[in-house]
């Protein structure tokens, strides 16, 4: 083998994707007609890690069955078991293996199953996990979250409460924070959890800017299952005004954080469908790293 393979099998692959609920059960976009197509992203890819987002456990089910080189690790949001969205981590078994799990609830009492975090309108988790590298022997913490879509309070609050357990538990290893965060670069949580404004080294650092490849792919990761939201954001001086319908251009709110001595290599957001239909309303994103 040369060492450029050897390199190359020895960087991980990290993505994270809201692969959207299944809560919708008639249109264009029911889950029965999008499973195959979320299961071939993942299987072209070859991700080692996902951390996926508003992932109901019948769709856990699907994609384990679809997926049957992928464990994964997670509890439902509203009780601490099966009910309701997962902010659950897939891996890849070949790869990895998870040696510690949990989840915390994002609300003033992180313990407690089912807990609702100040002004927020949903039940939001953080679950996380710490895997060995088979490959290398080396481990390190891949945390995973959804922010909540309404409350201000709540997401800066998230925020702080995120920083403050990857602090914890990952001291100085690796780690990873993948999640739909609903917020863009420009927003005060995101200032919170890259460290802006704070003396010293940041903990977290956007896995976008510090790859050594430019990012790859559309610059926006929220479309709505919408064609011509697409094409809005992709060809803009195209669109007459009244077409616009007030969409934000360059604007992520998906992201991959990276933490400790972690390097990346390559960043992106997959924009594949199939002949025009969207696996998800959002693309995934994707982040090649070493360490």
């Amino acid at each position: 083998m040369s060492a450029e393979k050897a390199n190359l099998e020895l960087d991980l692959r990290c993505m994270s994707y809201n692969i959207k609920n299944a809560y919708d059960k008639e249109g264009d976009n029911v889950w029965s007609s999008r499973k195959e197509l979320v299961a071939g992203i993942i299987r072209f890819h070859r991700p080692d890690l996902v951390g996926m987002q508003e992932v109901l456990y019948s769709q856990l089910e699907d994609l384990q069955a679809l997926l049957p080189e992928y464990g994964w690790i997670g509890v439902g949001r509203e009780d601490g078991d099966k009910d309701g969205e997962f902010s659950c981590i897939f891996y890849r078994t070949q790869r990895l293996k998870p040696l510690r799990q949990n989840t915390f609830w994002l609300s003033e009492h992180p313990e407690e199953p089912g807990s609702l975090g100040w002004d927020a309108a949903c039940r939001r988790i953080v679950t996380w996990g710490e895997f060995q590298d088979l490959y290398t022997g080396k481990t390190f913490l891949h945390f995973n979250t959804h922010f909540d879509h309404i409350g201000k309070v709540a997401v800066e609050q998230s925020a702080h409460l995120i920083l403050e357990r990857i602090k914890k538990l990952a001291i100085d290893r690796p780690a990873v924070l993948t999640g739909d965060f609903n917020v863009t670069a420009d927003s005060v949580p995101y200032r919170v959890l890259t460290g802006q404004g704070e003396t010293g080294a940041a903990l977290l650092r956007d896995a976008s800017r510090e790859a050594a490849y430019r990012h790859f792919g559309p610059a926006f990761t929220f479309q709505g299952f919408d064609s011509r939201e697409v094409a809005a954001r992709t060809f803009p001086a195209f669109l007459e005004p009244q077409d616009n319908h007030g969409i934000e251009f360059e604007s992520p709110i998906d992201f991959i954080f990276v933490a400790g001595k972690v390097q990346v290599l390559t960043y992106g957001s997959v924009a594949d469908h199939h002949q025009g239909k969207m696996p998800s309303d959002h693309y995934p994103v994707v982040a090649d790293i070493k360490w």
